[in-house]
């Protein structure tokens, strides 16, 4: 056998970047954040995101977008690609090209265009990947303050986002054409991520001008993000070269499916987040705050102590994007809104504005004991969406069928002494839910009042009964046969519903029975959600009772 003398182990050499080159941050993880300032995640909310403050609802079932996963996507992605053209005004799906999110989509064009020698011209301040791409390519840099076709003359590509991040601004598509017209040996970059918002799309002039590229994105409008599905619409032989330097299957088979029924039949929150928008500006302009009109899903708040303002707000749980010269808070539900405003002295005051905030019916409450900490947003007039994340899986489950039959939306997150045992969290997060009930409810004037519902679950079967007039009382029988389902104690349940009942100010019965306890604790948070929606339900006449109101 042949002997060979030891090498001294090395690394192989990576090309070089310029020396202006820096890695994308992500946002610190909501458990770094805790604990940093001797916090529990669940107190912590998340205005720095720029996503809807809950995800949308896949319009596909699940396991079928999931039923081919040995097998590679469909390397075209002509469903995609043909949702995507429809979507956008499009004729021809030719002219789409798709990638794992914008992001993706940013560095192909970087790639296709882009190379030592070459100039990337960024109309900043703006989204900073577009510089990261252009650089790992190893091309110049330089940044601008407007669209000029003077300053831009040597430039191989020119990114401009359009509403800007972070500012929100917008420019319209006549000055964006007039610009791509001046350079037709240019390629522009339009990145409409925020488009859905208020912006003016420039997909019209895409026919016209083969040196035009626009990017869109699933992240943003219609709550997606994780799902990394965004694509460019260009003329047909720039969206060519694009595709040929694209990886062969960017996009996985459920992400691609899930992308395509959400682009043929949209289904998304951006009215009710441009109206959270401009309420919040509107609220800090009336502070003293100066604050630029907003076409994106976030406001720009120019600020001189930037940093300073951002880690006293950092150091009450309230998270937002920090600039050099601002702050960038990004909407959530209205009841978090509450309580960022509160915390930068742009809270209501006076009947008339806290008439405002009941009429919003949304009510954001955080609690914290010695053996659980918990955050619950709620929105009654909502979609029935959930995000419930409690670290006991049945009581997500039940909590998330609740809500879906209720129309709320509901935003939780829990922790707690789980290494004992659930009763803790269990009993003090339905108790916070009623807690949220009673707050978005407020004097509960102008509401049915009264709601029942019967739900069958197969062999199991459960009836509600509810009145929000506040006098709380309960009566809740649940027939279980066994101890357990999952994780969850099911004695737990018929207590903490109590406790729910009593928070909110309800009188609530429910009564469920059958032979299989999943199908018993399903039915009766079912059969509460739907009573709940109907007492809910806002009516000309209100509450009415011979004893009055409360």
């Amino acid at each position: 056998m042949m002997s060979m003398d030891p090498v001294t182990p090395g690394a192989p050499t990576p090309r070089e970047t310029p020396p202006a080159f820096a890695p994308y941050r992500w946002a610190t993880p909501l458990a770094d954040i805790a604990a940093r300032h001797g916090l529990q995640p669940a107190q912590i909310l998340r205005f720095d995101g720029n996503v809807p403050p809950l995800p949308g609802v896949p319009q596909i079932p699940l396991s079928e977008s999931f039923a081919r996963l040995n097998e590679y996507p469909e390397g075209s992605y002509r469903e995609l690609r043909e949702a995507a053209a429809a979507y956008a005004g499009v004729a021809d799906p030719e002219c789409i090209v798709v990638g794992a999110g914008a992001d993706d989509l940013i560095a192909i064009i970087a790639r296709t265009y882009l190379a030592k020698g070459r100039r990337s011209m960024i109309v900043a301040p703006t989204y900073p990947v577009y510089r990261i791409a252009s650089l790992v390519e190893n091309a110049s840099i330089a940044e601008i303050g407007t669209l000029d076709a003077v300053q831009c003359r040597a430039a191989a590509v020119v990114w401009l986002c359009n509403p800007n991040n972070p500012t929100g601004e917008k420019l319209s598509p006549a000055e964006i054409a007039s610009f791509a017209r001046a350079l037709p040996d240019t390629l522009l970059v339009v990145d409409e991520a925020y488009v859905e918002y208020g912006g003016d799309t420039v997909v019209p002039l895409v026919a016209e001008l083969p040196n035009l590229v626009v990017l869109r994105t699933l992240s943003k409008a219609f709550g997606l993000a994780g799902l990394r599905v965004g694509y460019a619409i260009a003329q047909p032989q720039v969206a060519a070269e694009l595709t040929a330097r694209r990886s062969p299957a960017p996009i996985t088979i459920p992400s691609a499916r899930i992308g395509a029924a959400a682009l043929r039949s949209p289904r998304t929150d951006v009215e009710e987040t441009v109206a959270e928008r401009d309420r919040i500006r509107a609220a800090l302009l009336a502070a003293g705050y100066d604050c630029p009109e907003s076409f994106a899903n976030f406001i720009f708040v120019p600020l001189a102590a930037a940093a300073a303002k951002a880690d006293e707000l950092e150091a009450r749980g309230l998270m937002v994007r920090r600039f050099p010269n601002g702050i960038r808070i990004t909407p959530r539900l209205p009841g978090d809104n509450d309580v960022l405003l509160a915390a930068l002295g742009a809270g209501e005051e006076g009947a008339a504005d806290r008439a405002a905030a009941e009429a919003r019916r949304s009510a954001t409450v955080i609690r914290t004991t010695t053996e659980t900490a918990l955050r619950i947003s709620l929105k009654l007039d909502g979609k029935g969406r959930a995000r419930v994340l409690t670290g006991i899986g049945f009581l997500d489950h039940l909590l998330t069928l609740m809500t879906f039959q209720s129309g709320a939306d509901l935003d939780l997150l829990a922790g707690g002494d789980l290494d004992v045992d659930e009763h803790h969290t269990v009993e003090d997060v339905l108790a916070a839910l009623g807690d949220a009930y009673g707050q978005a409810l407020g004097a509960r004037s102008g509401v049915t009042r009264y709601g029942s519902a019967v739900v069958p679950m197969d062999e199991a079967r459960a009836t509600a009964a509810v009145d929000l007039v506040k006098r709380p009382h309960a009566e809740i029988a649940l027939a279980f046969t066994g101890d357990r389902v999952g994780g969850l104690a099911l004695t737990l349940l018929p207590h903490a519903l109590e406790r729910f009942t009593m928070q909110a100010g309800f009188t609530v019965h429910i009564d469920a029975a059958g032979d299989d306890d999943h199908h018993v604790a399903e039915a009766a948070f079912k059969a509460l959600g739907r009573a709940l929606k109907q007492a809910c339900e806002v009516t000309s006449t209100g509450v009415r009772s011979t004893k009055g109101e409360a």
